[in-house]
């Protein structure tokens, strides 16, 4: 069995280089997919501790082909489209056929959502990304606009573009809250598989986590705006824009934390090896 894994990480690396380099590069140069390299340590980790709970099979899982091939679709597809992301995605669907095959279902159980989770790590296609980023930033520039005539200070917006009283802002594609978005999904997958709870509300928590980024990212423009108006642009762009994301970043996953609580989900820890 020790052959057959060390054959599966060399056949796999060989296959899939070329993907992986494009990986890393696209996770040192894209800020929407600046994380990528947390999730596969995070998946190793995972499937690391979870994996002595389960015993290879000694018969091969040959419905594993199933998912093995529409995997070599995608793969032939991507290599011949020259298209990354679906060499990339055919990563998931060849690496779980190959484990039911050879080790078999109750191993695919151990491996089943450290390989899911890769899926964060895999920058969607340009258009789609482009598409969603532009709605987000409609969302975040209209409703910042809205909070800030409500709290009574003079404020035209002209698509994009903010305009105050003594100051003026462009929400662009960084400021839509898409890298929020990406990295506090990610964040909050990890966080809910370590709930311990009904399915019903991991999914209905997993659904709540798009309008907490959402919001979190409107209320930090409406602050922006709000010390632009008062203090002057300089102050606001010095002692709050850098800091802000990261911030509220934090304020997000603090709340999810919290809804998780009041839900009645408790945090389970993975246990060690045995």
């Amino acid at each position: 069995m020790k052959k057959i894994t060390i054959f599966l990480i060399v056949f796999l690396s060989v296959l899939y280089f070329r993907s992986f380099t494009w990986l890393v590069n696209v996770w040192l140069t894209d800020s929407y997919y600046s994380h990528g390299f947390l999730i596969p340590i995070v998946s190793i980790f995972i499937a690391w501790k979870n994996i002595h709970r389960f015993e290879p099979e000694s018969a091969p899982f040959k419905n594993g082909l199933i998912i093995f091939i529409p995997g070599l679709i995608l793969y032939t597809i991507g290599f011949i489209k020259l298209f990354p992301f679906l060499l990339a995605l055919s990563f998931l669907f060849i690496t779980s056929g190959l484990i039911l095959y050879f080790y078999g279902k109750n191993m695919m159980r151990c491996f089943l959502f450290p390989v899911s989770l890769l899926i964060f790590a895999i920058p969607l296609p340009l258009l789609p990304l482009k598409k969603i980023a532009y709605t987000l930033q409609h969302i975040s520039a209209c409703c910042s606009t809205l909070l800030i005539e409500m709290l009574g200070a003079p404020v035209t917006r002209i698509g994009s573009e903010i305009h105050l009283q003594n100051a003026s802002f462009t929400i662009g594609l960084p400021c839509s809250g898409m890298n929020s978005l990406i990295s506090l999904l990610a964040l909050a997958v990890i966080f809910i598989y370590l709930l311990k709870c009904q399915p019903y509300k991991k999914i209905a928590l997993l659904c709540v986590t798009v309008p907490i980024a959402i919001i979190a990212n409107i209320l930090r423009i409406t602050l922006l705006l709000l010390l632009a108006n008062h203090y002057g642009v300089e102050v606001a762009m010095r002692f709050f824009h850098d800091f802000s994301s990261l911030f509220l970043f934090t304020i997000a996953f603090i709340f999810l934390v919290v809804i998780s609580t009041i839900t009645g989900c408790k945090v389970r820890v993975i246990e060690d090896r045995g």
